[in-house]
């Protein structure tokens, strides 16, 4: 076929022109179709990333700030916890079923434990869930001397009061059973310096029960919030690391200057 078309054209065995052929010109390739480079990709997801933690920057970091100078927790730690659990959204919530039919069992004398709870029944449940927190985190705080000293307390409680006890709450998601025995309502998680103060106080006694190091150990201090122990497998696999990259990007912006947070809009 090459070579009918070269004689076609004038030209000689080997497809040269013959003298004085006219040779046309050869037509431009089509551009090829334009497609987003994958660093097109990355530098989208971390435009995101940072607008994620200028809002959490702008909506708390005067709080978090002034809180963490009571405590070897950093900043950036605080700020990275609510960027996981709730995005920034101070009302945040997430009414957890099968805590709820835990504490119910518990109030009525039929649950002495959370770890009655079945396998079966809690997988079933934490699939409907954005953030869950694993099984074994609750089973921390529901244990049968949770039931010794709150059970007759729950008993009082209507079926209301034990759906905001099963629910967790604000910036870091701290559930509301939480409340139970200490000072203040499950509505007060909503208001910043309280719940910032009661998350800082979880997580003191996380470090006290597994000897972390608050000011260091930031992978485990993250397991022990989704897990309840520091080597926990938490229910999204990329919990952890996301809360130590975003542990970063609000250094970056901490570093900027107090101005700087202060001027940032949602």
């Amino acid at each position: 076929m090459v070579r009918e078309r070269s004689r076609d054209a004038g030209g000689g065995v080997c497809g040269a022109p013959a003298p004085g052929a006219r040779v046309a010109e050869a037509a431009e390739p089509p551009p090829l179709p334009s497609c987003p480079e994958a660093g097109d990709d990355h530098a989208a997801d971390a435009a995101r990333e940072r607008r994620l933690l200028e809002r959490v920057c702008a909506r708390c970091h005067a709080v978090i700030s002034e809180v963490c100078a009571y405590s070897s927790v950093p900043a950036a730690f605080l700020g990275a916890l609510v960027a996981n659990e709730s995005g920034g959204d101070p009302q945040a919530m997430r009414f957890e079923p099968a805590v709820y039919r835990h504490l119910k069992a518990v109030a009525e004398g039929r649950r002495a434990a959370y770890a009655g709870l079945s396998r079966r029944d809690f997988d079933a449940e934490i699939a409907e869930m954005l953030h869950p927190k694993a099984g074994s985190f609750h089973a921390v705080f529901l244990t049968p001397p949770f039931r010794a000293a709150h059970g007759r307390e729950l008993a009082a409680s209507r079926d209301e009061a034990l759906r905001e006890l099963a629910t967790s709450w604000g910036f870091t998601q701290i559930m509301g059973y939480h409340l139970v025995g200490r000072s203040g309502t499950v509505r007060d998680l909503l208001e910043p310096r309280f719940h910032f103060h009661l998350a800082l106080e979880l997580l003191a006694l996380f470090a006290e029960r597994y000897q972390l190091d608050l000011a260091r150990e930031f992978a485990e201090m993250f397991h022990c919030w989704n897990t309840g122990q520091p080597y926990g497998q938490t229910f999204d696999p990329d919990y952890v690391a996301q809360g130590l990259r975003r542990m970063e990007i609000y250094r970056s912006i901490e570093s900027s200057g107090d101005r700087a947070i202060g001027s940032l809009r949602d």
